[in-house]
């Protein structure tokens, strides 16, 4: 097993500055640190700390990887109440939780897989990752125990857990056929998102059974272009009669290009969101959506890792209840 003392003499530094790189010294330079993490990758080295701990078992760190914290939208409730979540389950089992962002890692240079093992995690539960994440091949087949939020894949040492947004799409769409004639509307997420995928194919499976024109059009889980695309769907197809957005944040865009349509939504477009935030209680009128348990997703997040941690049997596919939230839109 390849030491410190191998990691130095490959990068051709001194041991004192590949150990000051890896306890994050600022005097050691990110182009140094590359140099580093290179040779160690090279050698399939990890500190010693974490080396002692995985040989013993006696990991207690459990690692909550979310995308990104930021106060710029309120997209990312659904990412505090996972945190609630996982936070709430990880406390009654005495083990400590630590939050990162993917930001962090990359910045770092170093896979999941890697930055799991520096860090001394027993494993990690990863929230936000696209499915072309280039670490995220690498996760699945990791010795790592992973669990995935709303992605659906699976490894030997990986489950996942989500809404089962197929099934939650197609009876959203199947009520609004229910109550309007005209077309359906869809407002897609982002491309590389899994859940826009599965949503879409919801919305597709649900419009070839009741026999009804749609629309797809791009949000990418964004505001202001659902709005921009919304303006232009409306002026181009005058017999829509619901919208259906992948997300709540591209609900309230389309919200508002329906109202500037001169449009009613509610009575003209019924409409319906997809998260459950809090917001949607609030516009005018109040808009329907898909309420996704988050806080579920992380105490039934936590239970999984700790039993593929563990070695015990676990369900590698989980979905959590969702539940239609009706409204005045809906």
């Amino acid at each position: 097993m390849a030491n410190i003392r191998d990691v130095a003499k490959r990068a051709n530094l001194s041991v004192s500055t590949v150990s000051k790189a890896y306890n994050n010294y600022s005097e050691i330079s990110a182009a140094t640190k590359e140099r580093i993490f290179h040779a160690a990758r090279e050698l399939d080295y990890f500190p010693n700390k974490a080396a002692r701990e995985l040989s013993r078992g006696d990991l207690h760190n459990v690692g909550l990887i979310v995308k990104e914290l930021t106060t710029h939208t309120t997209q990312d409730e659904h990412t505090f109440r996972l945190l609630g979540g996982v936070h709430s389950r990880v406390s009654e089992t005495g083990h400590d939780l630590v939050l990162y962002t993917t930001n962090q890692i990359k910045r770092m240079n170093l896979s999941y897989v890697e930055f799991c093992r520096h860090h001394s995690l027993m494993g990690a539960i990863v929230h936000g990752l696209d499915m072309d994440d280039p670490y995220l091949a690498a996760l699945l087949s990791s010795p790592i125990p992973c669990v995935l939020i709303d992605i659906e894949a699976e490894g030997p040492n990986t489950a996942f857990i989500a809404t089962d947004n197929e099934s939650a799409a197609a009876e959203v769409v199947d009520l609004l056929c229910a109550k309007t004639n005209g077309r359906i509307c869809h407002i897609l997420g982002g491309e590389t998102a899994d859940v826009t995928q599965y949503r879409k194919r919801g919305v597709q499976r649900a419009i070839e059974k009741n026999n009804r024109e749609a629309v797809f059009i791009a949000g990418d889980f964004q505001e202001y272009m659902a709005y921009e695309n919304m303006k232009n769907a409306l002026r181009d197809y005058a017999d829509i009669s619901a919208v259906f957005a992948a997300s709540d944040l591209m609900a309230l865009g389309a919200l508002r290009a329906i109202y500037e349509a001169g449009r009613t939504p509610g009575q003209d477009i019924l409409l319906v969101g997809f998260d459950g935030l809090k917001v949607l209680e609030y516009t005018q009128p109040p808009v329907a959506t898909v309420f996704q348990d988050f806080h579920a997703m992380g105490l039934l997040a936590v239970d999984t890792l700790l039993k593929i941690a563990g070695n015990e049997p676990f369900n590698a596919k989980n979905y959590v209840p969702y539940s239609i939230v009706p409204r005045q839109t809906l």
